[in-house]
């Protein structure tokens, strides 16, 4: 068994693509085109929830980490997400270049841009997927956008109506906006938003071939995209159930499967056929609804911080994710670009008992959260103590956010 670190945009990509770049400040221009692939064979990806419909048109990205996994098979960007690059890896456009000043930004497209039905990718089709873009972002992209300016058949101008610095990370991000993400202007028009999520039409390495709505996704290879494309046939299957999942991987039905719980991870360990890639980007965190109400027992600081402490991260980790996943101080992903690393405070309880910074305390503290309900319970008791005095000075995991340190749960 092989283990690796990789994130789910990366499975998809190395799975089908294969391309280079080059790395330049404010300038990005596209490398050397690749030698020619022909593909062949399958492969089945076995999804762990039902898929959306909404995870298959741009225009509605509701700004989760999910609907990428999908854009990054139909659809393509301007500029986006790959491998090891944030935001800015040069797709759609082959070259791109960002205002000194953060007051404009220019894109060339690369010659010969398709969509799956034949038409053109052309300038009109980013300006018009992005004035119609509704989805996350949307509000602050068009209120900073004063026009779009059209150069030529391949270029076009984005003009902005003050210093706009956070332009590149969003409209390159897959995760977080589908501004970027461009659709086929008038066939978009002329089929509407449903019909588009039933029968979407992208520029992406792979064409939708067939679907069953929820269920199935079957892709294609696009002959005309302008890198190679590995694998002729990709099929998404949506397998709820954790046990069905890595059965299909067993024998041979599913070659990607996502979300293996704890309890399954030994399975796919002591298997030397199968290579475990745990995903350590999508957080977990501890939230504190109504904490700002002062009638709330979540409004008493002490009472976060000794629901927090009481909460055995280690534990957790372990029981879900079989110990792949990572303990950290952060709700924000360190695949996100700037996104911090935070230290595990060390804390003390009042009798001076030692803890890792993870939450760890005696016996007389501990507990399994287990569901809201219990977190309730859990909180009333802790404020009592509080209130008593029974106080656990530690470096603060309150910054005013109401939002606590998380265990980034790393499913293979």
């Amino acid at each position: 068994m092989v283990t690796a670190r990789l994130t789910r945009r990366r499975v998809l990509q190395t799975a089908a693509l294969a391309a280079s770049g080059l790395t330049i400040p404010l300038l990005r221009k596209a490398g050397a085109a690749a030698e020619t692939v022909v593909p062949k064979g399958t492969m089945v990806l076995a999804w762990h929830t039902n898929i959306a419909p909404r995870w298959l048109d741009p225009q509605q990205h509701d700004g989760g980490a999910t609907p990428d996994n999908f854009f990054n098979a139909l659809h393509d960007a301007l500029i986006k997400n790959f491998y090891d690059r944030k935001f800015d890896y040069p797709a759609l456009a082959e070259h791109f270049e960002f205002a000194e000043d953060a007051k404009s930004a220019l894109f060339r497209l690369r010659p010969g841009l398709k969509f799956h039905n034949g038409a053109p990718v052309t300038p009109a089709d980013v300006k018009w997927s992005y004035e119609h873009y509704h989805g996350a972002w949307a509000k602050v992209l068009h209120e900073k956008t004063d026009r779009i300016e059209t150069r030529d058949d391949r270029t076009i101008r984005f003009v902005f109506n003050a210093p706009f610095l956070d332009f590149p990370p969003l409209i390159g991000t897959a995760n977080v906006c589908g501004a970027g993400w461009i659709v086929p202007a008038k066939y978009y028009q002329e089929v509407g938003q449903d019909g588009f999520t039933q029968k979407p039409i992208g520029a992406g390495p792979y064409k939708l071939v067939a679907q069953e709505t929820g269920i199935k996704l079957e892709f294609e290879a696009f002959a005309d995209y302008y890198r190679p494309v590995h694998i002729k046939n990709f099929t998404i299957v949506s397998v709820p159930d954790p046990a069905t999942r890595v059965a299909m991987l067993e024998r041979g039905e599913a070659d990607i499967i996502y979300g293996i719980p704890g309890e399954l991870v030994g399975r796919i360990k002591d298997n030397p056929k199968f290579m475990l890639a745990p995903v350590v980007s999508g957080n977990f965190w501890l939230e504190f609804p109504g904490f700002q109400d002062p009638k709330n027992p979540f409004h008493d600081k002490r009472v976060r911080e000794a629901v927090s402490l009481a909460i055995d991260r280690d534990a957790i980790n372990q029981a879900e994710s079989g110990g792949l996943g990572q303990v950290d101080g952060n709700w924000i992903n360190d695949d996100v670009q700037y996104g911090l690393v935070w230290p595990k405070w060390p804390v003390q309880s009042r009798e001076g008992e030692a803890t890792d910074g993870r939450g760890r305390l005696s016996q007389r503290l501990q507990c399994r959260l287990a569901d809201a309900c219990a977190a309730l319970l859990f909180a009333r008791r802790a404020r009592h103590c509080a209130t008593a005095g029974d106080r656990h000075p530690h470096a603060s995991a309150d910054p005013g956010t109401g939002s606590l340190p998380e265990t980034r749960t790393g499913r293979a």
